[in-house]
């Protein structure tokens, strides 16, 4: 409330620049804050702590003394259960904010050649071999990666099947592609705490979880179906047809994100379900 009482005091001839910038920089920070929050659980927690933050002051203002009494010691807590709980969700929100176009001139351009992972996909998707597959764009996923299993290798579609076969020991995890290297195998990704998406395997969820908190492109194939999915920025893409799959990675690379068709394929299926 100081900040709204002292506006009635600044020279607006000096600061009104300012002040324009100040209040813009924080509606763009809670409109990114929503439109992270919105699709999951976290959004239900801020509403729990805003009704007890609320009936504190009422029970102030109407001289409850137990109720407020409970309700004071109680909201310093709040700050630090919001930022434990929502952890997941914070980072996601960082990863928002480092997908500004403007950021993205300090990161190193990457670099891939796709003819090799395209047509492992496209094999392991007739073959029905379920695989999950991280190509890295601005955002590091180092701290996914130490977790994982070592790699450092260059990109064959020979290597990419072999790891995914069904009775190979790293067939479980993600394959992670950087600079056109692979990085690493049998990688573990964060799950999506979407509430729209419960149906969905936990290839799908993990892919949906990693899209959500970086701007990587990950490529699944079911080992049910062995349909192809695109998860990039929060958004799935499905089914992907085996020959319009790297057309549309190389189009999500460069950052044009929705073509004509892939507007009509993308949402439907968080509701329908994926099976892995």
């Amino acid at each position: 409330m100081d900040f709204f009482r002292g506006l009635y005091i600044i020279p607006w001839s000096k600061n009104y620049i300012s002040i324009s910038l100040d209040v813009l920089i924080v509606a763009f920070l809670i409109y990114k804050t929503y439109t992270t929050l919105r699709r999951t659980r976290g959004i239900q927690l801020l509403f729990g702590v805003g009704i007890i933050w609320i009936s504190g002051s009422l029970a102030e203002y109407l001289g409850f003394e137990l109720l407020e009494w409970i309700l004071t010691n109680i909201r310093p807590a709040l700050v630090f259960a919001i930022i434990v709980l929502l952890q997941p969700e914070l980072r996601r929100l960082t990863g928002d904010l480092a997908r500004i176009r403007l950021l993205r001139l300090f990161f190193l351009k990457p670099t891939f050649d796709l003819d090799p992972i395209v047509e492992a996909i496209r094999a392991m998707s007739q073959e029905k071999i379920g695989s999950i597959i991280v190509l890295v764009k601005d955002i590091s996923l180092k701290d996914i990666s130490e977790n994982a299993v070592p790699m450092d290798s260059i990109v064959t579609s020979e290597i990419l099947q072999t790891i995914f076969f069904k009775n190979s020991p790293l067939h479980d995890g993600a394959v992670i592609i950087e600079q056109n290297r692979i990085v690493c195998a049998a990688s573990y990704l964060p799950m999506s705490s979407s509430v729209e998406i419960s149906t969905l395997g936990a290839r799908h969820r993990s892919a949906l979880g990693l899209s959500e908190e970086t701007d990587s492109i990950i490529i699944v194939t079911s080992e049910e179906t062995g349909d192809i999915t695109i998860c990039y920025e929060g958004e799935m893409i499905h089914p992907v047809k085996p020959l319009e799959l790297k057309a549309l990675v190389s189009g999500l690379m460069s950052g044009n994100k929705k073509s004509k068709d892939e507007s009509q394929r993308k949402s439907k299926d968080k509701d329908s379900g994926v099976i892995i």
